[in-house]
């Protein structure tokens, strides 16, 4: 199968032994597998072919940028009490590195710090094949950008956000910056959703995420939405130089060989590993005429 030939704008410089040329966003570094926004899961997700990491960033008391998702530390940490029901924004740096942010995943975990935005930057610098989507949550963005630019990741950096106004701001911060934002609920909804994007040309969006539910799993995959409409919203997007991903929270090889076989070649994942595995296996499989 040919590989996808994506915009310049969309170019990635990930492992070019990305099987198929697919990549997929490994959400928060891969959710089921590693525990998540850490050091361990980014590394975990920069050494499969083709997986790209999400990293969420917060911002502590004292201005330093954080990788977690919630707002809070209780889910993920061992933090106790009063910082576990704290928002990050309320807790100072120093704080938050005494926590352990692996062991409520995996024992094997135990003693894996929350990481700050800077050492991320730090494993990425000189590496123009280590590339992440940033999920901004509370962010001075001229900050993050000074950051960015201080170590020369412009090209290696995807801005997420849930606002499609938030992402054409973030698509003016400096030439060349990418954004992804997404599309859920039923397929009806989000049909409606896309086309009312599709009006406004996809402004300031350079990947636009479906969240792809399946209707049944047995004997089969079949998702909800049809693929006449996920081969026409790939190719509308293309055409207006942007790329469609989704985000099938059910796979199988033989699925995802379908969904590839329509043109589509941007995915998101909680399990990259997994997925990198079945998108191996189902390039493996004859065709379907």
């Amino acid at each position: 199968m040919a590989v996808l030939t994506v915009t310049l704008a969309l170019m990635l410089q990930v492992s070019a032994e990305a099987p198929g040329g697919v990549y997929f966003q490994a959400h928060r570094g891969g959710v089921d597998e590693v525990p998540e926004n850490t050091m361990p899961a980014y590394e975990h997700a920069w050494n499969i072919p083709g997986a790209v990491p999400e990293v969420d960033v917060q911002t502590t008391q004292d201005g330093a940028f954080v990788c977690m998702h919630d707002e809070t530390p209780k889910r993920t940490t061992d933090a106790l009490d009063p910082w576990d029901h704290k928002k990050i924004n309320e807790i100072p740096l120093s704080e938050v590195q005494k926590w352990d942010a692996g062991v409520k995943f995996r024992k094997e975990f135990k003693g894996t710090r929350v990481p700050t935005l800077d050492e991320v930057f730090a494993a990425m610098k000189d590496r123009p094949d280590r590339q992440v989507y940033l999920d901004i949550k509370e962010v001075n963005t001229e900050l993050l950008v000074e950051k960015i630019k201080a170590n020369g990741l412009e090209r290696q950096v995807i801005f997420v956000h849930g606002e499609p106004e938030v992402c054409a701001k973030f698509k003016k911060l400096f030439e060349g910056a990418r954004t992804m934002t997404w599309l859920s609920g039923t397929p009806e909804a989000i049909k409606k959703k896309f086309e009312a994007m599709k009006r406004k040309n996809f402004q300031g969006i350079s990947q636009l995420q479906f969240h792809l539910r399946s209707r049944t799993t047995r004997p089969e995959v079949v998702y909800a939405m049809d693929d006449a409409f996920l081969k026409e919203a790939a190719d509308t997007l293309r055409a207006a130089g942007a790329e469609l991903q989704l985000r099938p929270f059910v796979f199988t090889p033989a699925s995802l060989r379908k969904l590839i076989d329509l043109g589509i070649h941007w995915y998101v994942t909680d399990a990259p590993q997994a997925f990198g595995k079945a998108v191996s296996e189902g390039l493996a499989l004859p065709a379907k005429q």
